[in-house]
């Protein structure tokens, strides 16, 4: 299949991106959980500061997630979700958060992964990262997160 041309300034409402799923710390009941929206403590030290995610071009996505390795023991890459875009950044206007939070969607795009991108949420001005206390608000839009996404399409 062909890859689509891509922006990447912005990633478009209308765009889907797909969260790799590694199974079975980001499944449960057969559905997408809330899990699978952790910020991590990368094994190279660095605090992820977005959750990430592939725009789905209509490549495809088993070969570009081909390197991703599990976060957690005993995790196996299994298959990944869609997430629409417009749909990700309508939570923050969606469900009883405070007014100062905001979540987008934005292009990380890297030599090897040119359709790479980041689910960025900020919390009173400051960007949510691997190193902020999990509240009552993060916990709400990772669950949001998950049920925006499709079912899990095994690789």
């Amino acid at each position: 299949m062909e890859h689509k041309e891509l922006n990447l300034q912005m990633v478009n409402n209308d765009e889907n991106v797909a969260r790799i799923i590694f199974s079975p710390s980001y499944i449960f009941q057969g559905r997408v959980s809330p899990t699978a929206f952790r910020w991590n403590v990368l094994p190279s030290g660095d605090v992820e500061d977005y959750i990430s995610v592939l725009r789905d071009d209509g490549g495809n996505l088993n070969e570009e997630s081909q390197n991703f390795r599990p976060r957690i023991q005993g995790d196996e890459r299994y298959g990944y979700a869609l997430l629409n875009v417009g749909d990700v950044r309508d939570i923050s206007q969606s469900v009883l958060l405070e007014d100062t939070t905001s979540i987008d969607v934005q292009p990380f795009p890297s030599k090897k992964l040119v359709n790479h991108a980041g689910i960025q949420v900020v919390l009173d001005g400051m960007i949510v990262d691997a190193n902020t206390p999990v509240n009552a608000e993060i916990m709400a839009i990772q669950k949001e997160l998950a049920m925006l996404c499709s079912d899990v399409v095994p690789f």
